[in-house]
């Protein structure tokens, strides 16, 4: 037997009214419940720290634009990121992030490539830049044999470590091959490097054809690219005593030479000369960047240098100094008799003579374009009772 419903009919009025409380109680029930999950959802991401997202934007603040993809070497040490950038070009840049400050250090700052500095296997790139006031070395390396990066900074005056820092991770690692001709040796193929403040010139050797490249630092842009050089005793004062090297063929769609000049006691200057006579630029290079010079004698005027007699060592960048008179001046000359450039071995001029700098006068008993040849006279002259140490010859010292 079914049950007996009770049967009443509503008014339309009534149906309406139904209809209406039941949307009404169903939406608050749909609400509550999203509500208060999504709620919380959001609550809690806000309020949860995220490491990893942290530490991709401690990447991305070192890098703008980010140079990880197009990276010399790109690596992470506890405090910094760093990268040398970008991949397979002479004219390198450094990024050096401070993850702790949240300061770029170094942001596109020029970079020179220094090799292997010592034979421990560690090839390195410097700039130079200031860090708590003092004049300080960027510099990044890496070892081919164990594959680890290390940041360095370095008291520019004195050379000393202020910072010493392992690679905590690696990006990039494309360092240059260790041997044969190509970047790897590119600072002994060079005869003549520095920086203006717009541009960055080298005179190089390439498999014995001499060639100039001149980079703007303004647009980015290679001006002379690999183009041969010919070294000209110039007529034009004040140049007869300097070394000058041209090449290039444009400047501005104007027809044009490059000119590359250097004189014996440290100056340098980039000039472009218009086919009629005209001056188009001339910019004497900073100081901020050190002068790289390995001129070939043939190159030199005969009158080039202060004393107008100047070895192959001229402007070479390590000096071994001694530090007494005429008596000590006389000694070294008879220790060091038969020298030369690459006596022993050595990358080295030995001239013993006086110079003159702000600092005071000292004997140069021999001058290097390699540090641990430089390091070799000074540990060889301290040995026989000499007071010696090394001067990195950055030219401000006369």
């Amino acid at each position: 037997m079914k049950p007996a419903w009770p049967s009443f009919r509503f008014s339309r009025w009534s149906k309406r009214l139904l209809k209406t409380l039941s949307l009404f109680i169903a939406s608050v029930f749909l609400v509550t419940g999203l509500t208060v999950p999504g709620h919380a959802a959001l609550q809690s991401e806000t309020l949860t720290p995220n490491a990893a997202a942290e530490a991709g934007l401690d990447g991305l603040l070192a890098q703008d634009p980010n140079t990880s993809n197009n990276a010399t070497l790109y690596f992470n040490t506890p405090t910094f990121v760093v990268s040398v950038h970008p991949r397979d070009t002479q004219f390198l840049s450094m990024n050096v992030y401070n993850k702790d400050t949240r300061q770029s250090e170094q942001l596109g700052a020029p970079v020179i490539l220094r090799g292997e500095l010592r034979s421990d296997g560690w090839f390195s790139y410097d700039s130079y830049g200031s860090r708590n006031g003092a004049n300080v070395i960027y510099r990044a390396s890496g070892n081919r044999t164990t594959r680890q990066a290390r940041l360095e900074i370095l008291n520019a005056g004195s050379d000393s470590t202020l910072i010493s820092q392992n690679s905590t991770s690696i990006q990039a690692f494309n360092l240059p091959g260790g041997s044969g001709p190509g970047q790897g040796d590119l600072l002994n193929r060079t005869y003549v490097g520095f920086d203006t403040q717009n541009h960055s010139v080298r005179v190089f050797n390439d498999n014995g054809v001499t060639k100039m490249n001149v980079y703007s630092k303004v647009s980015g842009q290679t001006l002379v690219n690999g183009q041969p050089a010919t070294a000209e005793i110039s007529q034009t004062a004040p140049y007869e005593c300097w070394v000058n090297y041209f090449g290039g063929q444009s400047f501005g769609g104007a027809a044009a030479r490059y000119f590359v000049r250097v004189s014996g006691d440290g100056q340098a200057l980039l000039e472009v000369i218009a086919a009629n006579g005209g001056v188009l630029l001339s910019e004497p290079r900073i100081s901020t960047t050190p002068l790289i010079t390995n001129i070939p004698a043939a190159d030199r005027p005969e009158c080039f240098g202060d004393s107008g007699n100047v070895g192959s060592g001229a402007l070479a960048p390590y000096v071994a100094a001694v530090f007494g008179g005429e008596n000590e001046l006389t000694q070294l000359r008879q220790v060091l008799s038969g020298g030369g450039r690459g006596a022993g071995g050595l990358t080295c001029a030995i001239d013993p003579r006086f110079e003159s700098a702000p600092q005071g006068r000292f004997i140069n008993a021999a001058e290097c374009n390699d540090r641990n040849d430089a390091e070799a006279v000074v540990s060889f002259l301290r040995g026989r009772g000499f007071n010696s140490r090394l001067v990195y010859r950055n030219f401000r010292y006369r």
